[in-house]
């Protein structure tokens, strides 16, 4: 089946190349195989050819095609469980959600659904719904720890009542409730944390193919997420004219023309932008003219001013497009939530 390999360099990172025979029957035959039957085979060929290879990503290629692609790092997850701590499950943990003034009690599970439904995860696959149930729990129990309750809107999580969605959805609400608490139910009690402590729940839509640090934020660590480039969401064009530009900054026109990029975060997204005297965040600057992400290419002449943006989000913790293609190449919760949170443990309440 595989004859020969090479190791080669990407960026700062080493990848793996193996190469099948050329046999169109084998060849479709192989990619029918479950992932962890290719991930054995594979091993098995890195240990016969005592190749020197401790990284994740491999790619198996057939006629010149490169034909799946396999991160065999993250191939065994484990949660580790914490034995005699009762009522942190979906039914039992209470949460108590702020609005103007007036806390609203449910329980976990009604919680977990509606953030769901707010981020409109109906499609999505059933391994990526578990690894997101998993952060916005653990955001549950963070905050309910720290504080006693959680903002009704904040930067992570979006609640509304259960109500609001049953007219929103009308025609097919029951059937979403099953497949929502059936990822509910299968990650009961699993949580995420960082030096023992919970984690925050960050996601994004889609990245420039890898994400991001945060300086304050030790668990965000910048790995590699090149699924997302072939998403339907990774390219974006945005224009304003210049007045409009001057009027959001309260900027003359000459400042407008002469804005330009301070400093870039490792993966190429804008940090910081000069315009005038005023020096922006990337994030004050996205956020101010609605664009999608930070990493863009600005263009600028007499009249108008066209962002062309590379991705969809913050591009920090878990993004949502690479998600599905782990997904739909073999990948399960863990493993996912394993590749975007490479610094975090994986814990379950048990009693």
């Amino acid at each position: 089946m595989f004859y020969k390999y090479e190791i080669k360099k990407r960026g700062n990172e080493r990848v793996l190349y193996i190469y099948m025979s050329n046999l169109l029957e084998e060849s479709n035959e192989f990619r029918k195989k479950d992932n962890m039957t290719i991930e054995n085979k594979i091993i098995e060929f890195i240990k016969k050819n005592n190749i020197d290879y401790n990284e994740g990503a491999v790619y198996i290629i057939s006629n010149g095609i490169i034909i799946k692609s396999i991160d065999i790092h993250n191939r065994n997850v484990n949660i580790e469980e914490l034995i005699g701590i009762d009522n942190y499950n979906n039914k039992n943990f209470i949460v108590k959600v702020e609005k103007n003034g007036i806390l609203n009690m449910m329980n976990l599970e009604e919680f977990l659904i509606s953030v769901l439904l707010s981020n409109n995860y109906i499609d999505i696959n059933e391994e990526v719904l578990k690894a997101l149930t998993i952060l916005y729990r653990t955001y549950a129990y963070k905050q309910m720890n720290k504080k006693g309750y959680i903002e009704e809107n904040n930067v992570f999580i979006e609640y509304k009542n259960l109500s609001y969605y049953k007219l929103l959805y009308f025609n097919n609400y029951e059937d979403i409730i099953i497949k929502f608490k059936k990822a509910i139910n299968e990650t009961d009690c699993i949580f995420m944390t960082y030096n023992n402590l919970f984690i925050d729940p960050y996601i994004h839509l889609v990245n420039n193919g890898h994400t991001d640090k945060l300086k304050n934020i030790d668990y965000l660590e910048q790995v590699n997420s090149l699924w997302d480039l072939i998403s339907p969401y990774y390219l974006s064009k945005t224009n304003y004219n210049i007045k409009e530009l001057e009027n959001c900054f309260n900027k003359s026109k000459e400042d407008i023309l002469n804005m330009k990029i301070n400093k870039l975060t490792p993966s190429g997204s804008i940090e910081s932008i000069k315009i005038g005297n005023n020096i922006y965040s990337g994030e004050d600057f996205r956020n101010k003219l609605n664009l999608p992400s930070l990493d863009m290419t600005i263009i600028i002449n007499n009249k108008n001013v066209y962002f062309i943006n590379r991705g969809n989000g913050n591009n920090l913790g878990l993004s949502i497009e690479g998600s599905k293609y782990l997904a739909s190449i073999g990948c399960n919760y863990l493993q996912i939530l394993n590749h975007y949170f490479p610094k975090c443990r994986i814990k379950k309440y048990s009693n």
